[in-house]
């Protein structure tokens, strides 16, 4: 069985591009048609079978499904100008949306957290060659250049205390819109999307203001190894840099709620990239004696996906368009946005304090006897960490998106197949990380500071010993994250508050402690170690807590088992 087009319309062409455009849609229509002839032949196959298993009643679905959006797609090309366009873009973020919805679960994951997670890997790996290229950046005042990390890492942590409040707004409306976007309520998924811009937007404006200003104060509180001139506008320039930071993570969550997860690697890939570039043309080329260089690099880069994530969220083709009618402040969506975004915001906000403050004591306990190079060093290793926990981290961030879509769309049963899924996923990845990073190539990565002076080769040490332990939290982080994801989506922020403030606790309580006995700098890597596992075991325990509720009590009426149609 073949199906043809319905009719054939003959269009009146006004211009030679109309007429090439026609040629590349008859070429694309030629194309579909013939995927759906071998498709429907499948299917005449597999109906055909007397005795059908799951498996091959699943191959039916997914290939009607393909065979339904394709016809759809096929009617558009018989159309000219930008509204078919908007048309084929609209039709198929719904098929992305059924496919979280309705299709296979772990497939879904996979699709949407792949593609960020292979990002993320990356740039961990771009925040380790960052320190390293800081490194090499000398200056009369810091001839080895190592003591440049130490700097960076120290002002890394203000700067993700600051983040903190546009990754709240990202990450608290993203599952507003999330559920809005899966019980198909287009329109209030929009007007939320934009009033999200504008309060991140106020935001970061009033943070400018507010911290421009007191600049080296805050340093000389968080104890940055060497202020100077260079450092304190170093850091002035990330404040400008969020601007662009805070809109660019409203993009990328707008874009994750539609499936558009290849889009945002290859996005993110980019920007590395010019990122990258643009370093190595300072520090090699021109040789730069500031760190400032590596901040303008990272502001170019970002203002780069800036211009075109507005493009992309003014556009008519998208489905969850912003517009400036739109944008005006309603407190029925503003509210609700902060409801979800504060306890997000002071999660990371109180984490990123405790790192800063861990570092602070670091410095405080052991900078004299390491030269200053210890906070540097436990900024590596947590980068070290990084490059699983960053990778597993994504999950939360996917696996919240599909379980505030599920709620939205009344299936409770799906979302808890979705956190069972994506806590194996990432048990998976956090065990064969760990193996890696902690005894296949540690010896390689350590290596890579230590340029042939005695400061580098100290560092190199640091690192490696703190490490050791630091490695620990990379299965306990594992866990959390694919319970966070889980609360997220279920706007239970409170609960996932409470863990970042336990392990910040524990954190600062397992340090002193540590000192007090008279452990070296090791004791760094070792409170990381201690807060996080503790942290896991006490995740555990939520989990139980949160899962034995919702089978008694529901969510907003909803109850597990009723289920709107069978788990694939």
């Amino acid at each position: 069985m073949c199906i043809f087009p319905k009719e054939i319309k003959f269009i009146r062409y006004t211009s030679i591009g109309d007429i090439m455009d026609t040629t590349k849609n008859t070429k694309k229509i030629a194309k579909i048609f013939k995927k759906i002839t071998t498709w429907q032949q499948k299917v005449v196959k597999l109906e055909a079978k007397e005795k059908k298993n799951n498996l091959d009643e699943y191959k039916i679905n997914k290939l009607k499904e393909k065979i339904t959006l394709y016809q759809k797609l096929s009617e558009t090309y018989n159309e000219q100008g930008n509204e078919a366009k908007v048309k084929r873009a609209i039709i198929k973020e719904k098929h992305k949306r059924n496919q979280i919805l309705y299709g296979n679960i772990t497939q879904a994951i996979i699709i949407i957290c792949f593609p960020l997670a292979v990002y993320a890997l990356f740039n961990s790996f771009y925040s380790l060659i960052d320190s390293i290229m800081a490194s090499r950046i000398k200056s009369a005042a810091n001839a080895s250049g190592v003591i440049n990390i130490s700097n960076i890492m120290v002002i890394s942590q203000i700067k993700s205390m600051i983040s903190a409040f546009g990754a709240g707004i990202a990450g608290g409306g993203a599952v507003l819109v999330s559920r809005y976007y899966g019980a198909a309520n287009i329109t209030d998924a929009k007007k939320t999307g934009s009033n999200m811009i504008l309060v991140s937007i106020i935001t970061s404006l009033i943070i400018i203001v507010l911290l421009v200003p007191l600049a080296p104060v805050i340093l000389k509180i968080a104890q940055v190894p060497q202020i100077s001139n260079s450092v304190i506008l170093y850091f002035r320039l990330i404040l400008v840099e969020l601007i662009f930071v805070s809109i660019n993570n409203i993009f990328i969550g707008l874009e994750k709620i539609k499936g558009n997860s290849k889009k945002i690697l290859i996005l993110n890939i980019t920007v590395l990239i010019i990122k990258l570039i643009l370093n190595v043309i300072f520090v090699f080329g021109i040789k730069v004696d500031s760190i400032i260089y590596l901040e303008i690099a990272t502001i170019i880069s970002q203002a780069a996906l800036f211009i075109y994530s507005c493009f992309i969220m003014f556009s008519k083709k998208n489905m969850l368009q912003i517009s400036f009618k739109n944008m005006r402040p309603q407190s029925i969506y503003i509210i609700p946005i902060l409801k979800l975004s504060i306890p997000i915001f002071l999660g990371k906000f109180v984490m990123s304090l405790g790192k800063t403050t861990v570092n602070a004591l670091c410095g405080s306990y052991y900078g004299e006897a390491t030269n200053g190079l210890i906070v540097g060093a436990l900024g590596v290793s947590n980068n070290l960490s990084g490059l699983v926990t960053s990778t597993t981290n994504v999950f939360e961030e996917g696996e919240s998106t599909i379980v505030s879509q599920n709620i939205g769309n009344k299936n409770l049963d799906r979302t808890i197949s979705a956190f069972i899924r994506t806590l194996a996923i990432v048990a998976i990845i956090s065990l064969i990380g760990y193996i890696c990073v902690r005894f296949i190539f540690i010896d390689q990565l350590t290596a890579l500071f230590s340029i042939g002076n005695k400061e580098s080769e100290k560092m190199s040490l640091y690192i490696k010993e703190i490490f050791v332990y630091d490695s620990l939290s990379i299965p306990s982080l594992g866990l959390t994250s694919a319970l966070l994801g889980l609360l997220y989506g279920y706007g239970k922020t409170f609960l996932s508050s409470i863990l970042n403030f336990s392990r910040i606790g524990i954190r600062i309580i397992s340090l002193v402690v540590c000192h007090s006995i008279g452990l070296n700098y090791t004791a760094a890597g070792i409170s990381m170690g201690i807060s996080n596992i503790l942290i896991g075991i006490m995740a555990l325990c939520f989990l139980l807590f949160f899962l034995v509720n919702l089978k008694k009590k529901g969510y907003k009426g909803l109850y597990l088992s009723q289920k709107k149609q069978s788990e694939n």
